[in-house]
């Protein structure tokens, strides 16, 4: 169950960090604190504001209601209010497991908004052109995503190695099913990979959305970490 007090503390906590004017003001000095959690420069460029910020950090699984140490850091760095809502924080109880829903909400709010755009840009279609230019633009958002799609399984493919069959597990892809993929593919380790992703989206009837963010929490509880963060940086690409 959510300890709904004490994430109300750390929601505290966030709005005291986003609204700290020299936090602010000192965004680029944090920024390059942050450099190698935010690890490239595009992903430097789209950080606008402190809130977008934190945001990022959640999504990378650098800050979350178990780890506030990011806000430390940024209160070392600006002081100031920022202090007693440091030490007023509580943090949360001890559960079985630390599931980061935060990261969780960043990530499906993205998603929501790689789903949606494709709608919106239609309805601005709607206006100020004709049928065949509606269809344009559902055409190239809808490839837009096919494309993050493709390279996502790219990824995946080139780099899961001898891990397939623990991400199949938790994509809950049968244990006959994997054998009889090893057995059609008995040196191909690629081709596994391919054939179990190919079984996956046949059989999750949901969007694609939604089957993107199953396989990326698929990929950190198989210890996979290193592509999850890619999935998702992938993702957050405009």
């Amino acid at each position: 169950m959510v300890d709904i007090y004490n994430n109300r503390s750390y929601e505290l906590l966030k709005s005291a960090t986003v609204s700290n004017q020299l936090a602010q003001l000192k965004l680029e000095e944090i920024k390059c604190m942050f450099r190698n959690k935010i690890r490239s420069n595009r992903n430097m460029d789209r950080i606008n504001t402190v809130k977008d910020l934190v945001d990022y950090l959640e999504r990378n699984d650098s800050l979350s209601e178990w780890n506030i140490e990011p806000l430390r850091e940024i209160d070392d760095h600006c002081g100031g209010d920022l202090e007693r809502s440091i030490v007023d924080y509580i943090p949360p109880r001890e559960t079985l497991t630390r599931r980061n829903i935060y990261r969780e909400q960043r990530l499906s709010e993205e998603f929501r908004v790689n789903s949606g755009h494709m709608e919106q840009t239609a309805q601005t279609a709607t206006t100020n052109c004709h049928d065949k230019f509606i269809k344009f633009y559902r055409q190239h958002d809808a490839s837009s995503f096919e494309k993050k799609r493709t390279d996502i399984y790219k990824l995946i493919t080139s780099n899961i190695g001898h891990s397939w069959r623990s991400l199949g597990r938790e994509l809950d892809i049968p244990q006959g099913t994997m054998d009889a993929i090893e057995v059609q593919y008995p040196h191909d380790l690629d081709s596994r990979v391919q054939k179990m992703l190919k079984v996956f989206e046949e059989d999750v009837a949901q969007d694609p959305n939604k089957r993107i963010l199953q396989l990326s929490r698929a990929l950190e509880a198989c210890r996979r970490k290193d592509l999850r963060r890619k999935v998702e940086d992938m993702m957050s690409y405009k």
